[in-house]
């Protein structure tokens, strides 16, 4: 068998991937199962909780989420569906539209947040300093 050329910067990287990839699956499961939400619908809507009534444009979802315009326009359409999010006209022509938290999905939005940040503060917090959790920070956002 080969061997595999590791560096610093690989180490780095898939300590990164697998420290990520623990906590991300167990928020997901923790979503699913205490409230039947898919995590990718959380994060929609803690970017609209986030945005207040000014919302955000469907374009800027499917960038912020790395979608496709019709995948983004699929998600909304089905969040728009179950009553979670409205889309409201823009501009002056009328023509553009911005998308935001429904009195519902602020509901949603609140019981799922309580979830996912006792998790995070179970799987991180917990779990690190907050020196390390300040070092982390200042870490990562050196890769942004």
């Amino acid at each position: 068998m080969a061997a595999i050329r590791s560096t610093p910067a690989s180490q780095a990287w898939r300590a990164i991937l697998i420290a990520f990839t623990g906590v991300h699956g167990e928020l997901v499961e923790e979503l699913d199962a205490k409230l039947g939400m898919r995590i990718e619908h959380y994060e929609i809507l803690l970017m609209l909780y986030e945005a207040g009534d000014e919302g955000i444009r469907p374009s800027e979802i499917a960038e912020l989420r790395r979608l496709s315009r019709s995948g983004a326009t699929r998600l909304i359409d089905r969040l728009e569906h179950k009553g979670i999010v409205e889309r409201r006209s823009c501009g002056d022509d009328g023509r553009g539209s911005v998308v935001v938290l429904g009195e519902r999905g602020r509901k949603i939005f609140t019981k799922a947040g309580r979830v996912h940040l006792d998790g995070i503060q179970r799987l991180v917090g917990d779990r690190l300093t907050e020196k390390d959790m300040a070092d982390l920070v200042r870490i990562l956002a050196k890769l942004e």
